[in-house]
């Protein structure tokens, strides 16, 4: 498999004061992806663009502003050249403010893994090149982060991630410009500015994913399977169906263990929508989600049997594991279901056998428990076998 490369750069700042003129609606992360055979003929072409607009500038967005025409011709004379493009559009309106996010280290940390973790997963052998740190805080804690993560070298020994100054890299100063350009299609001020250009709709064919943060429920279509190799679409459409038509069917109850679910199953479809699908979320992380709403508390055993215990029964799928719940997107997810439900079942199954036994041959066949209750006919009706 080739190793590719994903060269980074982005638009956009944090801070949630949208009164203020200077901050931005949106966060955009922009990745230029190329195959490392196609390194060498797209830095020429790249730098030709460049010297052709920019000449001894480097090729930013801000530097065409709103010359409009000057940005399509640019756009243009990239069009053909083997790059893609993976963009990440953060609209930062619809963080909540309890989520966690509206802290500058949670902000970017968050982000960070967001989109590490959905490059890693398209691409197994990559190279992540960002522009050297500078001022940037955001290029400063994705440093830290790629460190914190302690990023090795592959089996060919080549790096992961590297810094390097946009200045003396023309692809850093493209993705720079891509990520500006989609800014036009997003960020209230700017929209105004781009005189009826939609520069998402002109790089069209060059967008290999562009992953929109937070999804809605009505907007939301599960990632491309070839993001993950285990992913199974049929596995998370199923799952989020079932999870909405709860919704759909409870949203006006006022049931107060209804609305607990609601709150719990609300989570869960978040994080199935904005966040790696493959990690269980922790009883705790949803028991404070509740809290955060400001339900009562209840015990561990209560949530279980009152809340997960009834979303299951009107056939919601929630996987379970050691590491907590989730909507599920992959076979193994629901083994892992399976197997947590018989590692319970069985012991007490071998429990009650036992006693049936010792207490039938202790009365010489006078007192067969399962038959007094009807235990074999009632397990049979339970999971649909024959009375």
């Amino acid at each position: 498999m080739e190793r590719m490369y994903a060269f980074i750069d982005e638009t956009g700042a944090f801070g949630f004061n949208f009164q203020s003129p200077d901050c931005t609606h949106y966060f955009i992360i922009c990745a230029i992806i190329v195959k490392e055979s196609d390194l060498p003929s797209l830095e020429s072409a790249v730098e030709r663009v460049r010297s052709m607009y920019f000449q001894t500038g480097e090729m930013k967005s801000s530097k065409i502003g709103k010359k409009n025409h000057r940005r399509k011709r640019i756009l243009d004379a990239l069009q053909e050249l083997p790059y893609s493009i993976y963009a990440f559009i953060c609209d930062k309106q619809k963080i909540g403010e309890n989520s966690g996010l509206r802290y500058k280290q949670s902000f970017y940390k968050f982000l960070n893994n967001l989109v590490y973790e959905e490059l890693k997963l398209a691409f197994p052998r990559l190279t992540i090149v960002a522009d050297s740190i500078g001022e940037n805080e955001f290029l400063q804690s994705f440093s830290k982060y790629m460190s914190e993560k302690n990023m090795p070298s592959d089996l060919f020994g080549e790096s992961s991630f590297s810094i390097e100054d946009s200045k003396g890299n023309v692809l850093i100063q493209l993705a720079d410009f891509i990520a500006g350009s989609l800014a036009f299609c997003y960020e209230p001020s700017k929209i105004p500015l781009a005189d009826g250009y939609n520069y998402q709709s002109i790089l069209g064919n060059k967008i290999l994913r562009l992953s929109r943060y937070p999804s809605s429920f009505s907007t939301y279509t599960p990632p491309d399977e070839t993001l993950d190799i285990d992913y199974n679409q049929t596995i998370a459409t199923i799952s989020y169906r079932q999870a909405v038509a709860f919704k759909e069917k409870h949203q006006r109850s006022d049931d107060e263990f209804v609305q607990r679910q609601l709150v719990v199953l609300d989570y869960l479809l978040f994080r199935f929508m904005n966040r790696s699908p493959r990690h269980y979320i922790p009883t705790k992380e949803l028991q404070n989600q509740l809290a955060s709403r400001g339900f009562d508390k209840i015990s561990t055993q209560v949530f279980r049997g009152k809340v997960i215990a009834k979303l299951r029964d009107e056939k919601v799928i929630i996987s379970s594991s050691k590491g907590g719940y989730k909507l599920p997107t992959t076979q193994q997810e629901l083994r892992d279901f399976i197997a947590l439900g018989k590692s319970m079942v069985n012991p007490l199954l071998s429990r009650l056998h036992t006693c049936h036994e010792v207490v039938k041959l202790g009365t010489n066949g006078g007192l067969d428990l399962f038959d007094e209750f009807h235990f074999v006919e009632d397990i049979n009706q339970i999971i649909g076998g024959p009375a």
